[in-house]
């Protein structure tokens, strides 16, 4: 017994058995999962943003049939500028605000320049081009752990969140 613990005290010795995680165990490796938007939330304000965009272009289509031409680049301009403007200037679209969500950076919680919200909206809509990899980004945040990220969320390292009210 008495050797026992002179190789448990020695510094060349085993490590103390308390300091080896158990096999599942995570040490700090996340966020409070309450703090995170869930997949219900999420899927709902996509939806809500997309009716949102649909009701711009719809509006944008009919401004330009009584102005006269230019539909393409409103609508370039409605598209390309919803989701990074207000990212950038809220931290979150109509839906997100609508469902209590917020868009942060993943490093240290603030909010997003206009350059990653964009390359964040522009991988969104990568991911809408090609049908597969749209579904897949949709469905990424419901078993992402531990930051449930989406596919365009890892692209720029951001998180949504939920606003405390």
């Amino acid at each position: 017994m008495e050797l026992q613990q002179q190789i448990a005290d020695s510094p060349y010795g085993y490590p103390d058995w308390r300091s080896v995680p158990y096999v599942g165990e995570r040490r700090g490796a996340g966020p409070d999962e309450d703090a995170l938007g869930r997949f219900g939330a999420r899927l709902a304000a996509r939806v809500l943003d997309i009716g949102v965009l649909m009701a711009a272009v719809f509006l944008a289509n009919v401004l330009t049939d009584y102005a006269g031409g230019g539909f393409t680049v409103l609508f370039i301009v409605v598209v390309a500028g919803y989701e990074p403007v207000l990212t950038t200037v809220y931290g979150a679209t109509l839906g997100k605000w609508l469902c209590g969500l917020r868009v942060v950076r993943r490093d240290d919680g603030g909010g997003l320049g206009f350059g990653r919200a964009l390359w964040r909206w522009a991988c969104v809509l990568i991911g809408c081009a090609i049908p597969v990899l749209g579904i897949v980004n949709l469905l990424r945040c419901a078993w992402d752990r531990p930051y449930r990220q989406c596919l365009h969320d890892k692209a720029a390292d951001t998180v949504v969140c939920r606003v405390q009210r």
